[in-house]
């Protein structure tokens, strides 16, 4: 089973350069009134720790959530300040953390890549639980985030990033997740990648509005190609005039002739 660290101890986690960073890290007092990043990411471990679900996990989720938990802040040391308004903000961090914690993972440990992806993906999306009703497409939002991550991780995830918390509308949140859940219940990515008619149906519903997920896209992307194969002076151009004489061709012979090269291999493609 991998792990990051046998040792979770809270002091014994300053080991990590970017755990000391959390330290006198501001946080808005309105959404984190417990203080820096530090003591909140302190208290989101607790929170997990003591989590019902959590405990009914196998060791190796466990693992991958306990790590996205204590890195899943990690880039508001870097994207924290204050707006225009007077108020602590720190945008992007949740991106910006997805890559940094990948980084580190494939860097300094020796993660398997579904691992290290999980927990980058679970840091990248752990505030869109709290947030997924105000995406301009909630369903696309969340199908989105079942590729790269698992749902179920995901939503234990923002739990304990609100009860690791001082806030007055933790209850507000906590009923967002309970949102967020019925949802990838409804589409069928609770715990698990939706799944696609086809990759083609997968492709097109992200890049063509108005697709239902459950669409079947009809492919008109497949042809037939015959591939032809001999050595110099063999017939395969006599062969293809007399059998195929209407069909385009992809011609190396005529290739070599415009490149005016003789390092084309003499195979001819066509369809």
């Amino acid at each position: 089973m991998w792990t990051l660290t046998k040792n979770k101890d809270w002091q014994q986690l300053q080991q990590f350069s970017w755990v000391k960073d959390m330290q006198g890290v501001p946080q808005s007092p309105v959404h984190h009134a417990e203080g820096d990043v530090a003591t909140h990411t302190q208290m989101v471990l607790d929170a997990l720790i003591n989590l019902a679900d959590f405990k009914s996990l196998d060791q190796q989720a466990q693992e991958n959530l306990w790590v996205a938990a204590l890195m899943h802040d990690i880039e508001k040391r870097s994207t924290t300040t204050v707006d225009d308004n007077g108020n602590i903000v720190s945008p992007g961090h949740a991106k910006k953390g997805a890559k940094t914690t990948g980084k580190i993972l494939y860097r300094e440990y020796a993660t398997p890549f579904f691992i290290r992806e999980q927990v980058a993906g679970l840091v990248r999306y752990h505030g869109l639980p709290l947030w997924i009703f105000e995406k301009p497409d909630p369903v696309k939002a969340i199908i989105q985030a079942s590729l790269e991550t698992d749902t179920v991780l995901l939503a234990m995830l923002a739990k304990v990033d609100v009860l690791g918390r001082s806030c007055n509308d933790a209850n507000e949140l906590l009923y967002k997740i309970e949102l967020f859940t019925e949802l990838a219940k409804e589409y069928e990515c609770w715990g698990k990648p939706k799944q696609f008619y086809s990759d083609l149906s997968r492709f097109q519903y992200f890049y063509k509005e108005g697709r239902h997920p459950d669409f079947e896209s009809f492919d008109d992307t497949k042809t037939s190609m015959i591939l032809l194969s001999g050595i110099a002076g063999s017939g395969k151009d006599y062969y293809i005039s007399k059998n195929y004489p209407t069909h385009p061709v992809i011609s190396l012979d005529d290739m070599r002739r415009k490149a005016k090269t003789r390092y084309i291999q003499p195979i001819l493609l066509f369809l």
